[in-house]
């Protein structure tokens, strides 16, 4: 993962979500689904293993002499049956 991500991870408030999760579940929004309360927690966890997939994957190509690198990273949208 990069520097930057790591600290977006660090400074992700959980006790901050959990209020709002709980406020907008009172309120009737969904759990799951494009709108859904912990969409963006997923997307988070997905896009953080993801990241340490790859960048693991890599490290391996690296030290094997392969010639595989990233270039970069770009927005991808995730799509479910939700």
């Amino acid at each position: 993962m990069s520097k930057r991500e790591t600290s977006d991870l660090k400074e992700f408030d959980f006790v901050s979500f959990e209020q709002e999760a709980i406020k907008q579940l009172k309120s009737g929004k969904p759990l799951s689904g494009k709108e859904g309360v912990i969409t963006p927690l997923i997307k988070r966890i997905l896009e953080a293993a993801l990241e340490g997939e790859l960048d693991n994957h890599l490290s391996d190509e690296r030290e094997s002499g392969g010639r595989n690198r990233k270039n970069g990273s770009t927005c991808k949208t995730e799509k479910t049956d939700q």
